[in-house]
């Protein structure tokens, strides 16, 4: 039996015109940049939607079998290591944010191990937001247009 990749489930689009599929969920990767340079490296982005992950001789994969393996997976994009908050921001946030201030539902959510750079992303720092402050902004920024006038 051939292994099969696990794959969000597609669902018909709902008005006239839409796409007859779409994906409900969008899952992107964040490469964060090692800690210690010298460190082996474990991953590598192999395009803008597919990283490697690779087996090194202290891994538990090589420690079974023997042999170094290399592990492919797919994403809507990868963002590595050097990809600017504000990158990340554009790509990600500002198309949900945009979709919530013309009433349309959204979630955006940060998964990973410990360490992995989730609060980083997220909030980011005073001077290099992450999303949520700058989905804020955005928010903020455009409740203006859609208030009512008071005269």
């Amino acid at each position: 039996m051939k292994p099969q990749r696990g794959k969000t489930p597609k669902k018909r689009g709902k008005s006239p015109g839409s796409p007859d599929l779409i994906e409900p969920v969008e899952v992107y990767c964040r490469v964060r940049p090692l800690d210690n340079p010298g460190d082996p490296v474990c991953l590598k982005v192999a395009s803008n939607d597919t990283v490697n992950l690779l087996s090194t001789e202290s891994s538990l994969a090589f420690a079974r079998t023997g042999q170094l393996k290399e592990v492919q997976y797919k994403f809507q994009h990868v963002f590595d290591e050097f990809t600017s908050q504000k990158n990340v921001f554009d790509h990600v946030s500002l198309p949900l944010v945009e979709d919530l201030v013309r009433g349309r539902n959204g979630l955006l959510f940060t998964y990973g191990i410990t360490s992995s750079g989730k609060t980083y992303t997220m909030t980011g720092t005073p001077q290099d937001q992450g999303i949520l402050p700058r989905c804020l902004d955005v928010l903020f920024n455009s409740i203006g247009e859609y208030q009512s006038k008071k005269y």
